[in-house]
């Protein structure tokens, strides 16, 4: 008979290991500790083995049996729950209805949600020289970094919000190319709906304001802490900036809902049925499903999909996705995820599966990290090299 492991509540998990529970969740992130949901479908275990074996390994100071660097940092931004991230103790998904994307970044540099956000118009300058430095490149991503140095070098003295408000002011204007952005409405979300699909009405600018929101921060992130690293050596708002940018290029974090757009663009060619079985028979992992914080749904995914049913939808592409949804549902054990919504938003909408609206909504919580790294001692991160072979 095999030996029956032993599992335990998130409360007694971090009595064990005599960390709090944001901690937990974070070691479930990186792989240390085994989550597995309740026959109730919503409580989520932790197995006791690898939570002795943790606890083992911090009292005699042991390195890790598999790669790993672990840094703690004490943070006031972000809170990651089962129950979903709060931006400076608010829910998210709460915010994602309610708020414009200006009033939480606002609420993640300073701390408090002000009842109404008017940031000022790019100055006509600063769009010329973004829109000419941009303007060979074919990535939205790298134009949107491009457009972030200049600026940089324009506003040498901005303080990392400044340059933030001046950055996403100016984004609509870059990412549309030479096509003029024709809003009436001065707020971000209604700009990037207009700069993608000039003929886009405010049922895209609703939905990309939910991504906006519930895509602004999500605690200690790579491209956090890539930011973090930068401003620990005192490096300028920009420069850091971009740092964090350019991570969020990679599949396995900010472009992850380019996997999900071409899912579900084959689904629409090849049937729905017949792609997932092949992807997963050929032992691939279906993007937009599964998430190491939340056992159960990804809280950021409701509202998202709230926005993308009130989409014009002619083709039936909402349908679709319901359908890859509930297909999966049959196969796989873990729910689907926010990037399941953000490259569903993209699919329904008729949208690029490149428009960088990931990195776009993270400039805020990039910034909130930026500011709060700054009051901290200087702090230079290492890692620790071993031989290789």
């Amino acid at each position: 008979m095999g030996v029956v492991s032993r599992f335990v509540g998130a409360v007694e998990a971090a009595r064990q290991l005599g960390v709090q529970r944001a901690t937990l969740y974070a070691y479930v992130s990186r792989g240390l500790v085994e989550r597995r949901t309740a026959i109730d479908g919503r409580t989520s275990l932790y197995a006791v083995d690898d939570l002795d074996l943790l606890a083992t390994r911090s009292r005699r100071r042991e390195p890790a049996s598999r790669p790993s660097l672990d840094v703690q940092i004490s943070s006031a931004v972000t809170v990651l729950d089962e129950a979903g991230p709060r931006y400076r103790g608010r829910d998210v998904a709460e915010l994602a209805r309610t708020a414009t994307y200006e009033q939480v970044a606002e609420l993640l540099w300073t701390g408090a949600l002000p009842a109404r956000v008017d940031w000022p118009a790019p100055a006509p300058a600063d769009v010329r020289a973004a829109q000419q430095a941009a303007a060979p490149l074919r990535s939205p991503l790298h134009q949107l970094i491009v457009a972030t140095l200049v600026l940089g070098t324009r506003h040498p003295d901005d303080t990392a919000p400044a340059l933030a408000r001046r950055l996403l002011a100016l984004v609509p204007d870059v990412l549309a190319g030479r096509r003029a952005v024709a809003s009436s409405d001065p707020r971000l979300a209604a700009r990037l709906a207009a700069a993608w699909d000039p003929d886009a009405g405010p049922a895209l600018a609703s939905a990309l304001k939910r991504a906006l929101v519930v895509l602004a921060d999500h605690e200690l992130t790579t491209s956090t802490l890539a930011v973090r690293l930068a401003a620990s050596v005192r490096a300028a708002p920009a420069e850091a900036l971009v740092a964090g940018l350019s991570v969020t290029a990679g599949p396995l974090h900010g472009s992850a809902a380019n996997a999900v757009h071409a899912l579900l663009a084959d689904c629409a060619r090849n049937g729905v049925g017949e792609t997932v079985a092949r992807r997963l028979g050929a032992g691939e992992r279906l993007p937009g499903f599964g998430h190491k914080i939340y056992a159960g749904d990804d809280p950021r995914l409701t509202p998202l999909r709230e926005a993308i049913a009130l989409l014009p939808d002619r083709d039936g592409r909402s349908d679709l996705v319901d359908d890859v949804i509930a297909e999966a549902g049959k196969r796989l054990m873990v729910r689907p995820n926010v990037d399941l919504g953000l490259g569903a938003l993209t699919f329904v909408a008729g949208l690029p599966a490149t428009v960088p609206h990931f990195a776009v909504a993270r400039i805020a919580g990039l910034v909130a990290h930026y500011e709060e790294e700054l009051g901290e001692r200087p702090v230079r991160f290492r890692g620790i090299a071993r031989p290789a072979g």
